[in-house]
C-alpha cells in the first residue's frame, strides 16, 4: 500500500485524487470522527463517525492504527489493506504502520513551505483560527526524524499536482 504524509495543505489530498483518476489506483477509506468538509462525501472520503462509535471501535481491535489529532480521531482498519490503495497519514500512524506492517507499505512525505500551505488553506476557505493552529500543531509533528523513515521525500513547492502525482506513481509502481 502507498502511504502518503505531509502537513496540513500539501498536496496529499488532490494527489490521491489523481492517483485514483489517472492511474486506477483505490482510496483506502479511513475512519474520522472530524466533520465533513463542503463537497466530501461519507465512505467516499472518510467513515464519518461520532467518538463513541471510535472509541467503541478501539475497543474491538477494530483498527490497525489511529490516532488522536487536532481534536478528532482518525483510523485505519485491518480490513482494508491491499497494494493497489493510497492511503494518507499523520506521522504517528506511519510509525505504528511500519511497528505492524512494514513489508505491506512504501511512504512518501510530502514537504512543503509554511508559505505556500497557508496560501493553500486560505485558498480552500479553512478558518484563521483552523490555520493558526494546524500549522502549529504540524511544526511540532512534521520534521526531519519522519523524513528520514520513510522511503521517499517530493518537495511539493514548485511542482505540479500532476507531475508530482506521475513521480510518485513511478516510485510506487514496481511494488503493485
Amino acid at each position: 500500500m502507498l502511504v502518503l504524509v505531509g502537513p496540513s495543505a500539501s498536496g496529499k489530498t488532490e494527489v490521491v485524487k489523481v492517483l485514483i483518476q489517472d492511474y486506477k489506483m483505490k482510496k483506502l477509506v479511513t475512519y474520522t470522527t472530524r466533520s465533513m468538509r463542503v463537497n466530501e462525501v461519507n465512505g467516499k472520503d472518510y467513515h464519518f463517525i461520532s467518538k463513541d462509535e471510535f472509541i467503541k471501535k478501539i475497543k474491538e481491535n477494530f483498527f490497525l492504527e489511529y490516532v488522536e489529532y487536532n481534536d478528532n480521531y482518525y483510523g485505519t482498519s485491518y480490513e482494508d489493506l491491499a497494494n493497489d490503495k493510497v492511503v494518507i497519514l499523520e506521522p504517528n500512524g506511519v510509525k505504528t504502520y511500519l511497528e505492524k506492517v512494514p513489508d505491506k507499505i512504501k511512504i512518501c512525505y510530502l514537504r512543503t513551505p509554511i508559505e505556500y500551505r497557508m496560501k493553500r488553506m486560505i485558498e480552500r476557505k479553512d478558518s484563521l483560527e483552523s490555520i493558526n493552529k494546524r500549522i502549529h500543531s504540524d511544526d511540532e509533528i512534521f520534521n526531519s526524524d519522519l523524513e528520514a523513515i520513510v522511503d521517499w521525500v517530493i518537495d511539493s513547492t514548485d511542482i505540479t499536482i500532476q507531475d508530482m502525482t506521475k513521480l510518485i506513481y513511478e516510485k510506487y509502481e514496481p511494488y503493485l
